[in-house]
């Protein structure tokens, strides 16, 4: 049996370099690792389209030049198009390949995906054990049926559903992924702020429930008995975080480690043990520098507990030099809708005000959402200052997106608030929700006089990070940031002058050169 895992192509974020836009896709080294540790007879590829600049021509060549008896695609709300353009590219080629669909858009929004003949099953959930299950069923539909954790068409097209899949509790039995099947120079070649870049993960969902967020719900513990989905948080040891990234350092060249954990510092034990094990080893030179940078989402009350254990400065020391916490709100009603817990206005500042005064190395991003039922033209303008309120380097102002499987997205379609026709709109860049006072075009045209108002406080920081900042890599990481919003800035403006009639806001994902050919 052969067996593809692929990443199609896809359009690029706003905000990124193609340097550092695509990290290793690792939901798809973990299936592929758990394939090849309990079916050793079976191949296993995984290709990374976007990693390689392999469009959609030369995909087609690609996959024509190989057997293929499996494909696997898992996809985000935004670039789920192009992986159902993958299955029917798939199908058109090897009409008997079975395409398996996973991950955070298909696994909630399956009458939508089902609905695509070109994809046979979807893996719900956490997805290595039934994954190998379903392979070692893939030509035995009758037995699909007790497979836990799966849902496929039945002869009369209905939906069927399996019972939910136990968690994996201990996350220590997992394999190291697949990295070995990638091109792994590839991602960060070139890159100044992410050079040599890899994505890790030591844990898997999160402590909060918020309205917004499909990860707490796509790593969540389901119950047996309902539909509800409860969140909950695992973690690998903290040596066994400790050797991967030695691991990944040593035999791959990996220098940049970006923790895609939805709550990085969740457990002030991993946290506390990991560091110690990296400030004693060999990832440290002969000074105490690191020899490792690490990105990671951080809960803004556990870096405030973690300061007063004085965790977070071994994390510090050990190479963390860039957070981004989710603030999302600075008001009780908005993070009520919101459904997020124990990090208001004031615990967030505390938070912010403590890598500012103590760690200035770190570079501290923080996410604010806008686009709530009752926000008006006020709301986006208070939001839009929070970089200074809070002491953040960078804000990144967001519309509220409402992904398939979230209570945002119940309530938003309910309403009748989603306004956005395209998934690729759902890109946490372009509006996708009216509000009761205000359409798409009308947020979008407002959030841009705020980015981009001349006035003394955003000059005054402007400077200061551009030119006076004396780290260097935070001056960089400001410079890009400023560059690419700059760009994006006159190209909504471009739009604009030539649409001024269209209700509908900008697409600002670009278009790799590569997509097509």
């Amino acid at each position: 049996m052969r067996v593809v895992l692929l990443r199609p192509p896809r359009f690029v974020w706003p905000f990124n370099s193609e340097t550092s836009a695509f990290w290793q896709p690792l939901g798809l080294l973990c299936l592929a690792a758990a394939a090849r540790a309990h079916i050793p007879e079976i191949e296993v590829e995984v290709i990374d389209a976007p990693a390689r600049k392999c469009g959609w021509r030369t995909l087609q060549r690609v996959l024509a030049a190989r057997r293929i008896d499996v494909l696997g695609i898992g996809e985000e709300t935004v670039s789920a198009h192009e992986g159902l353009r993958a299955a029917a590219l798939a199908k058109a080629l090897h009409p008997e390949c079975l395409v398996v669909a996973g991950g955070p858009y298909y696994a909630h929004a399956l009458k939508e995906t089902l609905a695509d003949t070109n994809v046979d099953v979807v893996v719900r959930g956490e997805g290595e054990a039934t994954f190998v299950e379903l392979l070692r069923n893939a030509g035995n539909r009758s037995a699909w049926p007790k497979i836990e954790g799966i849902a496929f068409r039945d002869g009369d097209g209905s939906v069927h559903l399996t019972p939910p899949r136990r968690l994996i509790e201990d996350l220590d039995t997992l394999p190291f992924p697949a990295y070995d099947l990638l091109e792994m120079q590839s991602y960060g070649r070139g890159s100044r702020n992410h050079p040599a870049l890899v994505s890790i993960e030591h844990s898997r969902g999160c402590i909060d429930r918020c309205a917004f967020c499909i990860l707490w719900k796509q790593m969540g513990e389901p119950q047996s008995r309902s539909a509800e989905v409860r969140p909950r948080y695992r973690t690998q040891s903290a040596e066994r975080s400790f050797d991967n990234v030695l691991r990944l350092y040593r035999e791959f060249g990996r220098r940049t480690f970006g923790w895609v954990d939805p709550t990085f510092n969740v457990s002030p034990r991993w946290s506390d043990r990991w560091a110690d094990l990296m400030l004693r080893s060999a990832l440290m030179d002969a000074r105490g520098r690191p020899r490792t940078l690490h990105t990671a989402w951080m809960r803004a009350d556990c870096v405030v507990r973690d300061q007063k254990l004085g965790v977070l400065e071994k994390l510090v020391r050990a190479g963390v030099r860039q957070v981004m916490i989710g603030v999302e709100r600075d008001d009780a009603p908005g993070l009520a809708a919101l459904d997020k817990h124990h990090n208001g206005a004031d615990i967030c500042r505390a938070a912010f005000a403590i890598f500012h005064e103590r760690y200035p190395e770190v570079f501290t991003i923080g996410t604010a959402i806008y686009g709530l039922p009752g926000d008006t033209a006020d709301d986006l303008e208070r939001l839009a200052a929070l970089d200074y309120d809070m002491q953040m380097d960078y804000c990144f102002l967001a519309p509220l997106t409402p992904n398939p499987g979230t209570r945002a997205a119940e309530e938003a379609k309910r309403a009748g608030r989603v306004a956005g026709s395209s998934l690729a709109t759902y890109n946490f860049h372009t509006p996708v929700c009216e509000t009761e006072a205000l359409d798409l075009r009308r947020q979008e045209s407002i959030y841009w006089r705020m980015m981009f108002r001349l006035d003394r406080r955003r000059l005054a920081r402007a400077w200061q990070f551009l030119f006076r900042q004396r780290d260097r890599r935070k001056r960089r990481v400001y410079w890009a940031l400023w560059l690419h919003g700059t760009r994006v800035a006159l190209k909504t403006l471009a739009r604009a002058l030539r649409h001024p009639l269209s209700p509908l806001p900008a697409l600002h994902s670009r278009k790799p050169r590569w997509y097509e050919q």
